[in-house]
């Protein structure tokens, strides 16, 4: 009768290693993954994908005829926080004519913070 009590206490530690090791394969995916979401929100968006985000916006004004951007961010002086941002340019045709227009993106969302009309040619 000792015997199977002997196997009984070993296939409890059994089980309960078993359920510690899963807890603990559990916990570091999740540790994982909110790593590799903090550091995907923290890292600067490619200056294209900025580009494309803002000729979007800016082409619901009219039709998109030219473009540029900065690949090198600044610290926006225009805010006190001063964030970082790519600045660049869309040019868009509309019944208006011409219009050129400069702006100003966050480097980490991608986001428009300020755009202006810097030019119109009839």
């Amino acid at each position: 009768m000792s015997e199977n009590n002997n196997n009984n206490n070993q296939n409890y530690n059994y089980d309960n290693n078993g359920l510690l090791g899963g807890l603990l394969l559990a916990t570091g995916v999740l540790i994982g993954a909110a790593a590799t979401l903090l550091i995907k929100e923290n890292r600067p968006k490619k200056a294209g994908l900025v580009l494309e985000t803002a000729k979007t916006r800016l082409g619901q004004k009219g039709n998109v005829v030219g473009s540029w951007i900065d690949y090198d961010s600044i610290e926006y002086d225009l805010f006190e926080d001063k964030p970082l941002v790519y600045i660049g340019g869309v040019t868009v045709e509309n019944a208006e004519g011409r219009l050129q227009y400069q702006f100003a993106s966050d480097i980490y969302t991608g986001e428009l913070i300020d755009y202006y009309l810097i030019n119109q040619n009839n």
